[in-house]
């Protein structure tokens, strides 16, 4: 179909309006791009679109035969526009004066009538045809009903009996059916999607039509048009009568109007001879679609069904159209047939599962309700089933052999059956379902209980072994096997997963019936290998290989139980198939398709080779030199060795129980795979010219899954029972790296490097990202567990590693790749060095990674220093007391920094979020001493002023939450002295004071108890909490866990309770009265709890003392009334934390007085 090119915007409305010709001429232009005026037309057009007389225009010009297709085509799409319903609830047209709209409708319908009376085109172009088509079926959907906007009676009630009353010529003949097949469209179609106002309109539209009997006559003339064009041999207008019949029997009389005219359905089922012309056949299959679709009860569609024929002599048509198919000899029209006979099948099945929910859901009814009489009796609806179940007995044959068709696209025609079958099967295999279902042997109408059961038991049989052999590879066809295949392979590799899931189905079903099946694959087929390697037979001639790999996938993708050894301590038949495929040694299958996917199942299946009293473990052998050899790490293959280097990593993992038996190949495997850990040097082409860039990259994309294999060179020497031999083999790994590393510094190999091609350097940073892979295979170092002063050897290797990375560091610390792979490595050695790399830590930092880094690189580096506090705590105290000044500067000299652009604020978040999280960290490792130590006492005003900014800024939540969290800590820390008589130190040899209720506090008219909540976690050894249920009631606390308030802080610091008041306190107000503070926002919420809990930490440090202060500043800086602020304290005093968050998050502004009355 032709469109007009795109309008320009309108510039000026038209003064007046343009005769046809200067129309044209406009529309012409507009039309072609090359024209000098084109922009000039397309705003003219624009501007004729949407004035008030621009349709009078167009409809002139449209209807005038003279003018040109194309001029023709655009003012009929002014005239569309009229329709429009973007100015819902009317559209232009319905708005028009009567007079105007029925000149509309006079000359569309005139240019249409006058075709068909002189059988003539309607326009000499099929697109413009398909326009007024169109526009006239527009017309119909207003003038047909009455008016949406005044509800005045309809305009044009007659439309289809004006049209049938059109001479019957050819031309009328195509019309009407096409017409039709428009109305359809607009009022009737399941694949479009209609507003509710359209939908109501559609209702509307065939309630007339059959109020006023236009289904009869449509009928009628349907049935006309095929009797002549069956007398005529015009199949194509034949197939088109015959599927506007398909079209409207959802929703018109069709057991009145179609399916009581004997001789027509015999005639349409007999056009699905093969012998019969194809579009003929179509048309036929499309009406018997139809029919077959239309909604009705169950009894009625069964009715229908066994009166067609629908999975009878329909189904036997079919597959005799389809044999031929088969051998190969169809033409395309017979494969469009073959197409739609596979959905038919595929509908027929849909609308018997359908038809079985509907039994099910009225039977229910049926059951539950007892105040009404019963719509059908289960007696009646386990007859029903009975029907349905014969039916769907016939029908399946067919959807197996369409599920069996060896294109997907035709197998996947028949999925939205199976599915929908599956859940009928499961629904079939509960206790109770098919009870109702009438005994009996074989009959011709319905299945029997016992038949029934044994047909779904043999169609989960069936279906299953249907899913399991569409899996299997097609052997003619070729694969790269890793997902690098094409999108052939990418589209097989779906319908696996397709596949996969309905399996899964069937599995839930029965799953012993499932795991029967699944054993019954894998053994024949491990079977049949093992019998050609004992007769020493080629196994490839006694199985194939896609078989092969679908046995070794089947056992990949099955979800379990992984039960390898049953109560009685015996093999269970999973642990006898992993036994079998051991045995068989399939991964010498000669074929690539094999090693990845056996690779992929041992993995999955580590824990075999630890069970069934380590009978399994003999195997491990056989797995490592598979893992090691031209299967696995050596295999010529680089796409199956990058993803190898990763699942030995797994494995090794996977079967790190087995400590005591891998030790024992350590070193062999280590000796095995050394070639592989040779990191390739960029190669020298001339002078100053390095290897190409790309196959740099390339080598850097390989180089990034090598490191699984150096990970998993130093798990499997750690595994080593010899300190001795964990040196020497460390060192046959790491010396080469660190010679390398020295090489590219005494030659100065880095400044052959390009900013395009940075070679040298690249290569430098594998060679640190290597050490650091090693290091991370190998355990923690715990210090405190070590017999002797001395180190583990390998640490000492480790070390040496260590300061060759500072080295390099030192020579290359402006490119971000070598400071980044620096800081890879020396965050992988904490754990396996344990403290003694911490002297390595300053050089580090001395050595580039601060003066160079990033704001990003910053960002990351700081969870290095949280670690370090972490693991070693006190003894990181005199290093991070040293470089805490250095690093705040650094991080407040980027936070400090003018942010442009998305990317950059993200980075300067992320740095803020570090920043804090450090500062929380250093009091959660107690080492808060570092920021008022003499060394950085000058900093911590900056320090305290930087988390109160922080803390008032809403437009990070994450930082925010995380500085208010850190003022709460401060408090903690550096509040007042102890206040509460119950917190002071208790005196060796003196017994501590008998637990009593304190003494109350009157403050505002409230009564204050200094002992409120236990108090363990806060000065441990200080404070005596009753401990049972019946001593709280004694002291008065009514049994609940109380808190103490007064406590004070852990190391009170001089004039902080001052900061306390004068600056958290307001900024506790301040935050939620921000106009940017959103509270609705889930990440605010967050923020709201820290200011209760900011709150609530100052009350139990601070004490009585804290609420003097909150009624001084509640009244004089907020202005609240005394009764407020008594409600605030109150809520402060009496609710738990998560309570008061909720109180505040309630009151407006923190301002309400209602703060606690739900709680």
């Amino acid at each position: 179909m032709m469109t007009a090119h795109p309008l320009a915007p309108l510039k000026q409305p038209l003064a007046q309006e343009p005769d046809e010709a200067t129309a044209e001429q406009a529309m012409l232009a507009a039309l072609d791009p090359s024209s000098p005026a084109h922009s000039q037309a397309s705003a003219f057009c624009e501007a004729l679109r949407v004035s008030s007389f621009g349709w009078k225009v167009c409809v002139n010009l449209a209807a005038n035969a003279a003018r040109t297709a194309e001029a023709r085509f655009v003012a009929l799409q002014v005239v569309e526009d009229l329709f429009s319903s973007s100015n819902l609830p009317g559209t232009r047209y319905v708005s028009l004066p009567p007079a105007d709209r029925a000149l509309v409708r006079q000359s569309i319908f005139g240019v249409i009538s006058r075709s068909i009376s002189t059988d003539t085109p309607i326009a000499p172009s099929n697109f413009l045809r398909n326009k007024f088509i169109h526009i006239l079926v527009l017309i119909m959907r207003r003038d047909y009903i009455p008016h949406p906007i005044t509800n005045s009676p309809p305009e044009w009630p007659t439309f289809f009996n004006d049209f049938l009353s059109l001479p019957r010529t050819p031309t009328f003949t195509h019309t009407f059916l096409h017409l039709c097949a428009s109305v359809h469209d607009e009022v009737a179609s399941r694949e479009m999607s209609y507003s509710a106002e359209t939908h109501t309109a559609n209702i509307l539209i065939k309630d007339c039509m059959r109020a006023q009997g236009v289904p009869a006559n449509l009928v009628a003339t349907w049935f006309q048009i095929l009797s002549d064009a069956l007398s005529e041999n015009d199949f194509a207008t034949a197939s088109s009568s015959l599927k506007c019949i398909g079209l409207y029997v959802s929703w018109i009389d069709a057991v009145q109007l179609v399916l009581s005219n004997a001789g027509f359905i015999e005639a349409l089922i007999g056009f699905l001879s093969p012998t019969t012309a194809n579009q003929l056949r179509m048309g036929a299959l499309s009406c018997l679609m139809g029919l077959v679709e239309k909604g009705m009860l169950v009894p009625d569609k069964l009715a229908v069904f066994e009166l067609l024929g629908a999975t009878s002599r329909i189904l036997e048509s079919i597959a005799v159209g389809t044999s031929d198919g088969a051998n190969g000899a169809v033409n395309d029209n017979e494969d469009d047939f073959e197409d739609l006979g596979c959905k038919y099948i595929n509908l027929v099945g849909m609308e018997l599962c359908k038809a079985w929910d509907m039994v099910v859901d009225t039977s229910k009814v049926s059951s539950s309700s007892s105040s009404s009489p019963p719509s059908i009796s289960l007696e009646a609806a386990g007859m029903l089933k009975a029907r349905l179940l014969k039916h769907v007995q016939k029908i399946l044959p067919h959807a197996v052999r369409v599920l069996r068709s060896e294109y997907d696209d035709v197998s996947s025609l028949m999925f939205p059956f199976l599915d929908e079958y599956l859940r009928i099967l499961k629904d079939c295999k509960k206790d109770g379902a098919l009870t109702n279902v009438p005994s009996g042997g074989a009959n011709a109408e319905y299945l029997g209980v016992e038949e029934a059961k044994v047909f779904v038991d043999d169609s989960l049989v069936g279906l299953l072994g249907v899913i399991v052999a569409k899996m299997k590879y097609d052997e003619e066809e070729e694969y790269d096997f890793v997902g690098g295949g094409g999108d052939d392979e990418a589209l097989f590799f779906q319908m696996r997963q397709t596949l996969r899931s309905k399996m899964e189905v069937i599995m839930l079903i029965d799953n012993d019936m499932f795991f029967q099946h699944f054993t019954a694959v894998l053994s024949n087929t491990f079977d049949a290998i093992s019998m050609a390697n004992h007769n020493r037979q080629r196994v490839q001639d006694r199985m194939r290989w896609s078989e092969a790999e679908l046995a070794l996938h089947l056992l990949y993708i099955y979800k379990g139980p992984f039960v390898y050894v049953n109560p009685e301590n015996a093999p269970t038949a999973l642990n006898g198939i992993l036994v079998k495929m051991m045995q068989c040694n399939i991964s010498a299958y000669p074929h690539p398709s094999i090693p990845l996917v056996f690779f992929e199942t041992v993995v999955k299946y580590g824990l075999f080779f630890n069970s069934v009293n380590g009978a399994n473990v003999d195997f491990l052998p056989q797995v490592l030199e598979s893992f090691v050899d031209a299967r696995g790490l050596h295999n010529p293959s680089s796409s199956v060795r990058s993803r190898v280097y990763y699942l030995f990593l797994r494995f090794v993992k996977e079967i790190k129980e087995l400590k005591g038996k891998l030790k024992v190949y350590a070193g062999q495997l280590v000796e095995a795979i050394k070639d592989v850990l040779y990191i390739i040097p960029p190669q020298m082409q001339q002078p100053g010219v390095l290897a190409n860039a790309q196959k740099q990259l390339l080598g850097s994309s390989i180089f990034d899954n090598q490191l699984y294999v150096f990970e998993a060179v130093g798990f499997l020497i750690s595994l080593d029972g010899s300190a001795s031999n964990q040196e020497q083999l460390l060192q046959a790994i790491l010396v080469p790296l660190m010679t390398s590393m020295q090489e590219i510094l005494d030659s100065a190999m880095y400044k052959l490097d390009t900013p395009e091609n940075p070679a040298v350097t690249n290569y430098t940073r594998q060679l640190i990202t290597a050490v650091g892979s090693v290091s991370k295979g190998f355990p923690d170092y715990d210090v405190t567990t070590r017999t002797s002063q001395s180190s583990p050897l390998w640490a000492n290797v480790f070390k040496q590693a260590l300061h060759r990375i500072i080295l390099v560091l030192q020579t290359l610390n402006g490119f971000e790749t070598i400071r980044e792979s620096a800081r890879f490595a020396f965050q992988r050695m904490i754990g396996c060095v344990g403290e003694e790399i911490l002297p390595f830590f300053k050089p580090l930092i001395t050595a580039g990674l601060f003066s160079h880094c990033s704001t990003k690189e910053l960002a990351n580096f700081l969870p290095s220093v949280d670690l370090l506090m972490h693991k070693f705590k006190v003894a990181f105290l005199p290093i991070l007391n040293e470089i805490f000044v250095p690093l705040v500067e650094r991080i407040f000299y980027f936070l400090n920094q003018v942010v442009s652009g998305h990317d950059e604020l993200n980075e300067m978040n992320d740095l803020r979020r570090s920043y804090f999280n450090l500062l929380n960290n250093i009091f959660v490792h107690d080492l808060m001493d570092v920021l008022i130590s003499d060394t950085n006492s000058q900093h911590f005003n900056t320090v305290l002023q930087s988390t109160l900014h922080m803390g008032g800024d809403p437009t990070d939540p994450a930082a925010q939450k995380l500085a208010l969290s850190l003022l709460s800590k401060m408090v903690a820390v550096w509040g007042s002295e102890a206040t509460n008589p119950l917190a002071k130190p208790v005196v060796p040899g003196v017994a501590p004071p008998p637990a009593q209720q304190p003494a109350t506090t009157v403050i505002n008219g409230l009564s204050h108890s200094p002992l409120l909540e236990n108090a363990k976690y806060w000065k441990a050894g200080m404070v005596t909490a009753a401990p049972t249920k019946a001593e709280k009631k004694a002291a008065g606390t009514g049994g609940k866990e109380i808190i103490a308030i007064g406590l004070g802080g852990r190391r009170p610091l001089a004039n902080f309770a001052k900061f306390i008041y004068d600056s958290i306190l307001p900024l506790l107000f301040e935050i939620p009265r921000n106009p940017k503070f959103n509270i609705a926002d889930g990440a605010a919420q967050l923020v709201v709890f820290e200011i209760a809990n900011c709150h609530k930490t100052i009350l139990i440090v601070q004490g009585v003392e804290y609420l003097r202060v909150l009624d001084e500043f509640c009244s004089l800086r907020l202005g609240w009334s005394p009764e407020a602020t008594r409600e605030f304290e109150q809520a402060l005093v009496q609710l738990s934390t998560r309570q008061f968050q909720a109180a505040l998050k309630v009151a407006e502004g923190f301002t309400s007085s209602l703060f606690f009355l739900s709680y």
